[in-house]
């Protein structure tokens, strides 16, 4: 066997093997054909490897104790970070977390690790994780969390001479948002997620990131489903709890909602049954089962948009601004349905007057019997004779003022019970216009 390949086999009992003891078996009754090991990748061993370091590293190794942190009993390990985010996805209103995608690296320095031999970094196997000492890194602010394993565990390890490590992994996070949805859907959310030691108090470890904020990259080219990712910054913090200070770091990004998804399924729609609500006005009064159908079905769509509008957020006690919007065409929607029960109403109440009002006309024009009368003498029945006639042509020409009275009357009730849709056909659309732009200019002043 090359000795080269005894040696990195050593290298690999060394990693395999946590309880000290280290034992090489010499490879023998192999013949040419039988053993021929492929050559280590390249991700596995750096290309300027040196197997000077081997012997070095096996000393080192001896005597590590994972369970410890480096520098234990000395000055707090500084653990720097830095990462790319993959991906973010499925941003729920409804449950007030977002799913992220990242890749995670880690950077310590472990001087147990130290080596010489070579002043390259050495890439090794993402497994050997297992046999070193680790920061317990976790995300306070998770609901779920997962590493991905597919083909291999995500994992990246890459050792420098000094002992210096940087130790990477790709992980999903489902993190909690606290969302404010008042302007919804004109808000602006601020999402972060948070790491934090679990175990190591401040005397133990500190966290900071690498770069400040361009330790976080792949936001900028980041595309995110009815959002726009904005401007990110990191923060580094301290954890206190009754059980001590923990170090905390987190980077938090601004969220700014698209409106045009929403504008569609809610806005528009919404907008366009009012408007179908209006063409009740021109549709005559006397035909009530077209009148109260179509207010009846308008005002069943809006209560449907107003139901779905709330099942698609979360159960919460304020007014956002979609209810707002939805509310206010709920309203004219209704209002187009009560004009016409007060057209209905008038028009039926008037019509009573009317009738009541023939009725009299045709009493009035109703000849009255004459009395009886007897004559004395031949000048009182001349007299009395005249006398009858004058009073009878006043009696008929007041009869005739009063009908003609009573008609116009009852032409004005008839224009007036008309003129409420002439009217509704222009204070509706007017007035519904005249909300929509305070609607807008009141919430694009908010944002």
């Amino acid at each position: 066997m090359a000795p080269t390949d005894t040696s990195l086999l050593f290298l690999l009992s060394c990693f395999l093997n946590p309880s000290g003891s280290f034992q090489v078996t010499p490879v023998t009754n192999y013949t040419t054909a039988e053993w021929n090991p492929q050559p280590l990748p390249v991700d596995y061993l750096a290309t300027s490897y040196t197997p000077s370091w081997v012997p070095n590293m096996k000393k080192k190794l001896v005597n590590y104790n994972r369970n410890l942190r480096p520098g234990f009993g000395g000055p707090p390990l500084l653990v720097r970070m830095s990462l790319d985010v993959v991906s973010i996805d499925h941003i729920s209103a409804v449950d007030l977390d977002f799913t992220i995608c990242i890749l995670l690296r880690q950077y310590w320095k472990d001087e147990r690790l130290a080596f010489t031999g070579t002043n390259e970094s050495i890439s090794l196997d993402g497994r050997l994780v297992e046999y070193l000492w680790v920061p317990d890194t976790f995300f306070p602010n998770s609901k779920f969390s997962f590493l991905h394993n597919v083909t291999m565990a995500n994992r990246l390890l890459r050792l420098w001479p000094d002992g210096s490590i940087v130790y990477g992994q790709r992980v999903t996070v489902i993190a909690e948002c606290n969302m404010d949805l008042r302007k919804y859907p004109l808000d602006k959310q601020n999402c972060s997620l948070h790491l934090e030691s679990y175990g190591y108090t401040t005397e133990d470890m500190i966290y900071k990131w690498l770069k400040g904020d361009e330790s976080v990259r792949g936001l900028q080219n980041l595309q995110v489903a009815q959002f726009t990712v904005k401007n990110h910054q990191t923060k580094e913090m301290i954890a206190t709890y009754e059980t001590g200070a923990y170090p905390h770091v987190a980077f938090s990004f601004r969220l700014t909602r698209e409106v045009a998804y929403i504008f569609l399924q809610m806005y528009v729609p919404s907008t366009l049954l009012v408007m179908i609500s209006w063409v009740s006005f021109w549709i005559n009064k006397d035909s009530p089962p077209a009148r109260v159908s179509l207010g009846i079905t308008t005002v069943l769509a809006q209560t449907t948009f107003v139901t779905s509008a709330r099942a698609s957020l979360p159960k919460i006690s304020y007014i956002k601004a979609v209810d707002v919007y939805l509310l206010m065409c709920f309203f004219f929607v209704f209002a187009a349905l009560g004009e016409y029960a007060v057209v209905s109403f008038e028009s039926t109440r008037r019509k009573r007057k009317a009738a009541k009002r023939e009725k009299e006309i045709q009493e009035l024009q109703m000849p009255s019997p004459e009395p009886e009368r007897q004559s004395w003498s031949t000048k009182e029945e001349g007299s009395s004779s005249g006398i009858s006639e004058e009073t009878k042509a006043r009696r008929m020409a007041k009869i005739r003022e009063k009908v003609a009275r009573i008609q116009r009357v009852s032409l004005h009730d008839i224009q007036d019970v008309d003129n409420i849709d002439r009217y509704s056909r222009l204070i509706f659309p007017s007035t519904f216009m005249f909300c929509v732009v305070l609607y807008w200019t009141i919430y694009l002043l908010k944002m």
